[in-house]
């Protein structure tokens, strides 16, 4: 399991009247409260182990009552409910049991040497779900749609959200004959532990189509210089691998190797991506 860090700007926001998923199971947390944020319907919160679910992480969570983060502040020792529903996770108790000074506050994603629309994609080499070495460029020539999971994600709104748009990106490109050229491309940013094997039965419980939806993995440190072109900030703890702190963002490339736009977290709808990949120029044929 992973430790999370998904900074402000890359956050999901549900809104509080969205329907409740039909099966959700309910899981006791506890922790320390890092920031506050009303405007975004959520709150950061330091947690211990969460038995049955996840280890420690530090990372946001939805509340669909915003009167919960009435009085909240940094600092605050708090008790909580976690609601996992099968595309949504939020709070639905938040409780305050003391206050101590917050000691290490996460910090914010390093933006320097972060690509701009226009700028032409470095290469990288990597490599994908079948073990086959793909140096990046080997897709020049087509519309891209590039996003960054890691396959243990085990919240529903953040790295399987951004799987499942893929998969409705996939469903519109085989029934749009002007996208045929477009492809997508899934990043690991957890690459010791989503080797090719991993990543290819990932790809099948996603119903992925090898033509079109390729998920890479590779070098850690040439993974990690390829992401950080798109402003993925990505940090490995200790000896333990899988212990990530992580931002997430979604690029539009050209098919000449050149950045379109980024979505921020995963926010975006699968329609938004859409559209930008059809302004997107086509590959002159």
């Amino acid at each position: 399991m992973c430790r999370l860090w998904v900074p402000a700007l890359c956050l999901l926001a549900l809104a509080s009247c969205r329907q409740p998923d039909a099966n959700t199971r309910q899981f006791e947390l506890q922790g320390q409260i890092l920031a506050v944020r009303p405007d975004r319907h959520e709150v950061v919160i330091k947690h211990q182990d969460i038995k049955g679910f996840m280890q420690a992480m530090t990372m946001p969570f939805t509340v669909r009552d915003d009167s919960l983060l009435d009085g909240k502040q940094p600092g605050d020792l708090v008790t909580a409910t976690l609601v996992i529903g099968e595309t949504s996770a939020y709070l639905s108790t938040l409780a305050k049991t003391g206050h101590e000074a917050v000691a290490e506050p996460p910090p914010p994603p390093p933006l320097a040497d972060v690509l701009t629309p226009g700028q032409t994609v470095k290469d990288a080499n990597l490599v994908d779900q079948d073990g086959k070495r793909r140096a990046f460029s080997s897709f020049t020539g087509h519309r891209l749609a590039v996003t960054f999971i890691y396959t243990r994600c085990p919240l529903p709104e953040f790295c399987p959200l951004m799987d499942r748009h893929f998969s409705s990106i996939q469903k519109t490109i085989a029934s749009t004959p002007a996208l045929a050229d477009v492809r997508l491309i899934t990043v690991t940013f957890d690459p010791e532990f989503d080797r090719p094997p991993v990543l290819k039965a990932h790809a099948r419980r996603r119903d992925a189509d090898p033509a079109v939806w390729t998920f890479l993995t590779g070098d850690p440190q040439e993974v990690n210089r390829f992401a950080a072109q798109f402003g993925i900030y990505v940090e490995h703890n200790g000896p333990n691998a899988s212990d990530v702190v992580h931002n997430l963002r979604t690029a539009i490339i050209d098919p000449e190797g050149r950045l379109v736009s980024v979505h921020n977290g995963n926010s975006w709808t699968p329609a938004e991506l859409v559209a930008d990949l059809t302004a997107a120029p086509a590959p002159a044929h």
